[in-house]
């Protein structure tokens, strides 16, 4: 069986974008492609199917994205970085950039075109799913979800974090993934009562998290990390982080020092950092105390630094 080929480079006017168009496009996607203008069409896609949603992030020059009216469920679309327009039926859909709407792919004809070049990120849900929980969902095809929102940014952030991180989860994480991104989704397009307490409770908390988490890795080496600047940036209080953390069975500053001990230790077997001093790989690693450096890493490791670069072959 020939595999479909995902992405595209070239003249739309040619027969190889016939066959992509056909091939890929309306036969697994269920969506033709229409080049907008008359330039060269590039479109990179990259799928993830999670259980109960299948999210696809692509990157491209301008294109609309027309139903073929054969699928049932309903689209969270959006674009980062260009603006977004179209129909849903009878509606007109005029979406800034950054924001977010919901799209109808039973409708056929219904299109949205992404208007620049740049990213264009949708999840697929069951509708029947969705309406359980969330009777309003239809009224809001066509409409615009401000990107700007708390929850539509926690949202968009963790879409970012499964859609990474899909292939190398276990079936039970992937499980658990696909229900938090649900309860944002849900969130986001307005649920009430128990059903919007149940999704913060379950989803929102745990997608903060993983959000939390990500942009504490992402800085581990800076002094600057810190409670007060997590909590502004995640416009939370430094006490619901800590009890964040503390619900997972874990405290803030036990995570972070665990992470930076972890991120010492591989630079230390890193044979492409063994002319690296010793200082330098507990500054990369975010301690800029090194005598509490050497007494972490030894009641971690039960080794010194110099201990484990010694048994990886390197020297201080």
């Amino acid at each position: 069986m020939i595999q479909p080929q995902l992405s595209f480079d070239g003249d739309p006017n040619g027969l190889a974008y016939e066959r992509w168009r056909e091939q890929f496009c309306r036969q697994v996607a269920n969506v033709d492609f229409v080049p907008v203008g008359d330039g060269r069409v590039h479109r990179t896609i990259a799928p993830a199917i999670l259980p109960r949603i299948r999210l696809s992030a692509s990157f491209g020059s301008p294109i609309s994205f027309v139903s073929l009216g054969t699928n049932d469920e309903l689209v969270i679309t959006t674009s980062p970085n260009s603006a977004l327009s179209g129909t849903m039926g009878k509606r007109p859909l005029e979406i800034s950039a950054g924001d977010v709407t919901i799209g109808d792919p039973s409708i056929k004809g219904a299109y949205i075109t992404q208007i620049g070049n740049g990213n264009f990120r949708t999840a697929l849900l069951p509708r029947k799913a969705l309406l359980r929980v969330c009777p309003n969902a239809e009224d809001l095809i066509a409409g615009s979800i401000p990107g700007a929102n708390p929850i539509t940014s926690m949202y968009l952030r963790y879409y970012d974090l499964a859609h990474a991180h899909a292939d190398k989860l276990a079936p039970a994480e992937l499980d658990a993934v696909s229900q938090h991104l649900f309860d944002l989704a849900v969130l986001m397009i307005g649920a009430h009562g128990d059903v919007a307490e149940e999704a913060r409770t379950r989803g929102l908390a745990a997608a903060r998290l993983e959000t939390l988490k990500s942009d504490i890795l992402a800085q581990l080496d800076s002094p600057a990390l810190s409670l007060a600047v997590l909590s502004a940036a995640h416009r939370v209080s430094p006490r619901t982080i800590q009890l964040l953390f503390e619900q997972a069975g874990i405290t803030y500053s036990g995570f972070v020092l665990e992470q930076r001990l972890l991120r010492a230790e591989r630079l230390l077997r890193n044979p492409a950092m063994r002319t690296r001093k010793i200082i330098e790989i507990a500054h990369l690693a975010g301690f800029h105390d090194v005598s509490y450096f050497h007494r972490a890493f030894r009641r971690r490791f039960g080794q010194t630094p110099d201990d484990v670069r010694k048994l990886s072959g390197g020297s201080s």
